[in-house]
């Protein structure tokens, strides 16, 4: 049975205009749907229901052996849909023009969402029965706390998994590696004075901003890694301060660390400790205190690992372009790959330069080219492991 464009753009639609955005993502709106879609088809549906409309699914097809699995993984939520940014297109209109159909969450992540479904239906249009369980998971939250990938891996839903594949926008290329991410609360407090005599306080504006600079210049050191580059920290949100002619005593900021795989998060931690504590022996009158909000570990792949290499014969032969990426942002890779100790990999249709902005849109190509990708590993992986 061969993949059908109309079928894509149908599917697509309905889920752009289930609307799913944080921060309070509906997603039980789209796992309804989703379960409808299966509902004539002999597989297995499990609803995780995390409250407030908010929910997971998994899809098994059942397998001859069902010892082992392999997943196939996407998330269902958007990120929101900022009212100050003009949209040519509805966000949940689905327009479609020519290959492109547009909305928020049409490239991260319900094309790849939609690659999934097209693939699954495809074979079990066929009457195909994996050897081996496939689980198709759709999860809720991933753009924030990842209560849907944390509910999997809690529930042990996913213990019998061999390897993973997360769907994500790579403009189909291949992820093999992920930066990890920590995001701190950061609170400074330094000492008040006259703005005409500031060396009589201490201003906790620059003190943040040179506590941030000073974690910098440490990852930097750390030299690049493949694929990903350097690990950075950027101040995202910073208050403090209340008069022109005030030195600021007072300050609250975020920082947003993204880290390569070379570096461990226990170390980072401790370094960013030993830095706070350098900064403030300098001054006595100086305070920093930061809590972490986001812990995400970083991730990395070998590039002759056999997940890999199952993914590059695929890629031959379908005669498309064979290339590697590393993901700079977070995924629930970052979630499941620690937990549950597989191989994974990362793939998707959708561009990540223009996703989470306006007139965000996917293409229905690229879509239907990961579904033959999805169905065809499900076929050789699922012989494989016999």
């Amino acid at each position: 049975m061969e993949f059908e464009e109309r079928s894509a753009i149908n599917i697509l639609g309905q889920l752009i205009r289930i609307r799913t955005p944080q921060p309070y993502g509906d997603e039980k709106d789209a796992v309804l749907y989703l379960c409808d879609l299966f509902s004539t088809y002999p597989v297995e549906c499990i609803v995780l229901e995390h409250g407030n409309n908010r929910a997971s699914l998994i899809v098994t097809l059942p397998g001859k052996n069902r010892s082992h699995s392999i997943a196939i993984v996407g998330h269902l939520d958007t990120v929101g849909v900022d009212v100050g940014h003009q949209w040519q297109y509805g966000p949940f209109s689905a327009f479609h023009d020519g290959d492109r159909v547009y909305g928020r969450g049409a490239a991260d992540m319900k094309g790849g969402v939609t690659s999934i479904l097209l693939a699954a239906l495809n074979l079990l249009e066929d009457n195909f029965r994996p050897v081996l369980d496939i689980q198709l998971c759709f999860t809720a939250d991933e753009e924030n706390g990842g209560i849907g990938a944390k509910s999997l891996c809690d529930g042990g839903y996913l213990d019998k998994a061999t390897e993973i594949v997360v769907v994500k926008p790579t403009n189909e290329k291949i992820g093999l590696a992920e930066k990890g991410t920590l995001w701190l609360s950061v609170e400074t407090r330094g000492c008040g004075a006259h703005a005409a005599m500031p060396d009589k306080g201490v201003n906790a504006i620059e003190q943040t901003a040179l506590f941030a600079q000073n974690i910098a210049k440490w990852l930097h050191k750390k030299g690049k890694y493949p694929l990903l580059g350097h690990s950075t920290c950027t101040i995202t949100s910073l208050h403090g301060g209340n008069y022109s002619n005030v030195v600021p005593e007072y300050t609250k900021a975020s920082f947003d660390i993204r880290t390569s795989p070379c570096i461990d998060h226990t170390s980072i931690l401790e370094k960013i400790n030993t830095i706070a504590q350098d900064q403030m022996r300098e001054n006595d009158l100086l305070k920093i205190s930061y809590d972490v909000t986001q812990n995400r570990p970083a991730l990395g792949m070998d590039e002759n690992a056999p997940l890999i290499c199952t993914f590059a014969e695929i890629y031959k032969k379908l005669k498309m372009s064979w290339k590697t990426t590393g993901i700079r942002y977070f995924t629930d890779a970052s979630i499941f790959v620690p937990r549950l100790g597989v191989p994974y990999i990362i793939i998707g249709p959708g561009e990540e330069m223009f996703f989470h902005q306006p007139d965000e849109y996917v293409s229905i190509e690229s879509i239907l080219r990961i579904a033959k990708v999805l169905k065809e590993y499900l076929l050789k992986s699922t012989l494989q492991k016999s």
